[in-house]
């Protein structure tokens, strides 16, 4: 099982945060609101983005908790499945948190956020059958 976390498992551009953003499904957590989206094309690696505001606390802790998000979903490779991209928004009071208390955090809502992953996966595979658009009735 590898253990890597290139540049194929990250959102880098901003249209695929404002597409996974519109088109997301939400779940929220004490220190974190979890966005799950299907894919623009279907079949790659799941891929993280992160969102975390100066609210937060200052450039040391923002990245302190961009860190532990990287970490703890490159050390848990099934959180969401496969063609799912995951945006984690960092809420104010995450800065004190360690990796053990993300990974115990985000478990408690695991089942959830499969849920929400299968639910997007099937959204997007109706829009891409139906044509393209959300809209149309099935």
């Amino acid at each position: 099982m590898a253990f890597a976390f290139g540049r194929d498992r990250r959102l880098r551009k901003h249209s695929e945060f404002v597409r996974a953003q519109h088109a997301g499904r939400r779940v929220g957590t004490r220190h974190f609101t979890l966005l799950v989206a299907a894919q623009a094309q279907a079949g790659g690696p799941s891929r993280l983005g992160l969102v975390v505001a100066r609210k937060v606390g200052n450039a040391v802790c923002r990245n302190r908790v961009k860190r532990l998000c990287r970490e703890c979903f490159r050390l848990w490779p099934g959180l969401v499945p496969a063609g799912v991209d995951l945006i984690v928004i960092a809420r104010p009071g995450a800065a004190e948190l360690k990796l053990a208390d993300v990974q115990a955090e985000w478990s408690s809502v695991e089942r959830l956020l499969r849920k929400r992953a299968a639910e997007a996966l099937a959204q997007g595979t109706r829009a891409h059958h139906a044509g393209g658009t959300e809209s149309d009735p099935l």
